[in-house]
């Protein structure tokens, strides 16, 4: 079946790329009416756009200015990271409860597919990867609102790229301590101790240190 995006769905998909980009930088106003002219479309799903956006956190409405682009900083950031770890970590302990459990074998193939993007710089792969990887337990937990409510957190990073934060083997080395991490979580969900799994999750591997990789200033 062929998914049809809805007008508001490619304005929402034209905005944030615009952020990722950085062709909106952070503080940026937002001009409706040139988006409108740039899409040829009326005002009214430009509107629904921006109050989704603003909604998860990519912008901001400012009374008499408008929708600005929301600048997330090292505080913010931290504290977001915060609450994803105490989120992503219940997700995972709710795997454990699960009959099936999560499937240690998807991971694992992830993991190594993880190391093999970091050696060859392939830094978008490897986060997309990262992002299958987490997503395949958290799913798993068949929790809809913990599943909901971690996109929502996890969106509010629009940048969502690794590509221009380094290329040098300090970088390397940081993403391979990561995909580390990944692999030692792997082994926490063969060993099913849900309260060391549940610790790890949220106190090493979202250490809120690592918040600043995704800050957009």
């Amino acid at each position: 079946m062929i998914n049809y995006l809805s007008l508001k769905d490619i304005v929402y998909e034209y905005i944030s790329g615009q952020i990722r980009s950085k062709a909106l930088e952070p503080g940026e106003r937002i001009n409706e009416q040139s988006i409108c002219e740039a899409l040829q479309i009326s005002r009214t799903p430009v509107r629904e756009a921006l109050i989704q956006l603003a909604y998860e956190g990519y912008i901001r409405q400012i009374p008499r200015r408008g929708f600005v682009v929301e600048t997330i900083d090292s505080q913010r950031a931290r504290h977001i990271y915060r609450i994803i770890g105490v989120l992503e970590a219940l997700a995972a302990v709710e795997c454990l409860k699960r009959p099936d459990g999560v499937d240690t074998v998807e991971l694992e193939k992830l993991v190594i597919q993880m190391d093999e993007a970091i050696d060859t710089g392939a830094y978008e792969r490897y986060y997309e990867l990262q992002n299958q990887f987490h997503d395949t337990y958290i799913k798993t937990s068949d929790s809809e609102d913990l599943i909901r409510i971690l996109d929502s957190l996890k969106k509010i990073f629009i940048k969502q790229s690794y590509s221009e934060m380094g290329q040098g083997e300090y970088f390397k080395e940081i993403l391979h301590k990561t995909n580390a991490q990944h692999s030692e979580i792997v082994a926490l969900f063969k060993k099913g101790d849900a309260e060391v799994l549940r610790r790890y999750i949220r106190d090493v591997h979202w250490d809120t240190t690592y918040a600043d990789m995704e800050t957009l200033v």
